[in-house]
């Protein structure tokens, strides 16, 4: 399990470099790889609401990468892919913590 989440987060350090590298300005279309991060983020989401958590715990994290991904989803209407990407892998983590 330790192994597991040492790759996830190894994963999520590269992309960020490489969206970091990426980054553009307002009025700009996002990279490629901040719009697979969202896609993928939107289908665990979709998932996970699917899922319907009942404890207390499950529904409060879900909540909050919900809040967060609505974050994300601001910052790339705003042209702020960078401050996206974090929100987004921040929602990723989040999700990862319910095991998806």
């Amino acid at each position: 399990m330790m192994t597991r989440l040492i790759v996830v987060m190894i994963t999520i350090a590269s992309l960020a470099a490489a969206l970091a590298a990426r980054a553009a300005g307002p009025n700009q279309t996002p990279p490629p790889e901040l719009i697979q991060l969202e896609r993928e983020v939107s289908l665990k989401m979709a998932h996970a609401r699917d899922e319907g958590y009942t404890d207390t715990s499950r529904r409060k994290t879900l909540a909050d990468a919900e809040k967060v991904d609505a974050e994300a989803e601001k910052a790339i209407k705003d042209g702020e892919f960078e401050r996206a990407e974090n929100d987004l892998l921040q929602a990723k983590v989040l999700l990862h913590n319910l095991g998806l």
